[in-house]
């Protein structure tokens, strides 16, 4: 009998992943890092489920792919997976800008919850698949609820560095990277 590999990726419910996201949060010495961490170990598998899916669509790899291409691209395939409506834009040619409408975690977020912090993690991993350094990724804005919209920042550490230090202090975020870089 011949045996096939298993898919990289499967589906698990909701219900499921809201449950995991709160004892992980829970957990001593666990909590929003080790979620981050869940999110960037698991992202390779994400990308190469995205390369084949451009595969399957006769698109060239999407290191090859305008910046235009890749961020409509990415973006239909991620919200064909169930992340919510997905985009991707450049912030003065510095850092990337992704907002997710509808975002899934933050449909899970209990009472008082705030942060994606597993899509934080996934995110870098994926756009770090990319690069050619560590990709970093900051949440700057979280909604809740069915409405959901989330943004994120991300780009090498010195620039999310900068960008958080700035943030911290009251700076709006759309003025980041404007003649800095």
């Amino acid at each position: 009998m011949a045996t096939t590999e298993a898919p990289e990726l499967i589906g698990l419910a909701q219900r499921t992943l809201r449950e995991l996201r709160l004892r992980v949060a829970g957990a001593s010495g666990g909590g929003p890092d080790a979620l981050r961490e869940a999110g960037y170990a698991g992202a390779g598998s994400l990308f190469d489920a995205f390369e084949s899916w451009l595969s399957d669509r006769g698109s060239m790899k999407a290191e090859d792919l305008p910046i235009d291409e890749f961020s409509a691209r990415a973006a239909e395939f991620f919200q064909a997976a169930g992340w919510g409506r997905v985009t991707f834009r450049s912030l003065h040619d510095a850092l990337a800008v992704i907002d997710i409408e509808g975002c899934w975690e933050a449909q899970l977020h209990g009472e008082g919850e705030r942060g994606c912090h597993l899509t934080t993690g996934t995110l870098a991993g994926f756009l770090g698949c990319l690069a050619d350094y560590p990709v970093a990724v900051m949440e700057i804005e979280c909604s809740v609820g069915e409405n959901a919209r989330c943004r994120f920042l991300a780009g090498n550490a010195d620039m999310l560095e900068h960008a958080y230090e700035r943030v911290s202090r009251g700076e709006q975020w759309e003025t980041i990277g404007a003649g800095e870089f």
